[in-house]
């Protein structure tokens, strides 16, 4: 079985480095997140390195591809990629994700740096990556869910993620429409997680997020 390496870079810094946003600036949507992503896979960690810039770097290696990159067959091609962040050793309680939730981020996203940093070797993590070059790098903007815990064969993040790769294959024209059977039909079915994510397709077709910032008045 032959390895395919792809070096990633988180466009927020880890969390010893503070963030900030600028005014105006909004946490795009998970449909958001999906459309601008060229590839989106589900991966495991499983090894750390130093890199050029003498940062820590996770490996990772992909269990499930959900969107993009041709040549990337499951079962074939084993993927592995690259991003900066920290390690936790087995023995260690890494903080999961939430698994019911659909909107915010992982806690650590809220401590400093603005996105996830720390990862468990047995957990399984959804990525969303850009393709730059030869190369891809995971989309992570602040507080987004970027890099959030799932399971396989499935779990809420996953079907939700689905729901919206779906969506998002669609034409402009004809995406609302088919939110808006998609959100009633998820209604109907009465479950929990079909219910969570009947709720989250009505808030995006409620609109863009407000901003975490107001911005700036016009310079007069």
């Amino acid at each position: 079985m032959r390895s395919l390496f792809l070096a990633l870079a988180l466009l927020a810094a880890p969390a010893a480095h503070a963030c900030s946003v600028a005014p105006g600036y909004r946490v795009p949507t998970t449909l958001e997140l999906v459309a601008q992503s060229d590839a989106i896979i589900v991966a495991q960690p499983f090894d750390q390195r130093t890199g050029a810039d003498g940062d820590p770097e996770i490996l990772f290696a992909s269990l499930a591809i959900l969107k993009g990159a041709p040549g990337w067959e499951h079962g074939r091609d084993r993927i592995s990629v690259y991003a900066p962040g920290v390690l936790a050793p087995e023995t260690a309680a890494a903080r999961p994700s939430d698994p019911r939730e659909l909107v915010r981020a992982h806690p650590e996203a809220y401590g400093g740096g603005c996105t996830r940093y720390t990862f468990h070797p047995k957990q399984r993590v959804l990525l969303f990556l850009k393709r730059e070059g030869d190369d891809y790098r995971v989309i992570s903007y602040p507080f987004a869910r970027t890099a959030e815990d799932t399971a396989l064969p499935d779990s809420r993040w996953l079907k939700a993620v689905r729901e919206y790769i779906a969506i998002a294959a669609l034409p402009l024209a004809v995406r609302r429409a088919r939110m808006e059977v998609r959100r009633d039909l998820l209604k109907a079915r009465g479950d929990a997680d079909s219910r969570a994510i009947a709720a989250d397709i009505a808030r995006e077709l409620a609109g863009p997020r407000k901003p975490l910032r107001e911005p700036l008045p016009p310079i007069k």
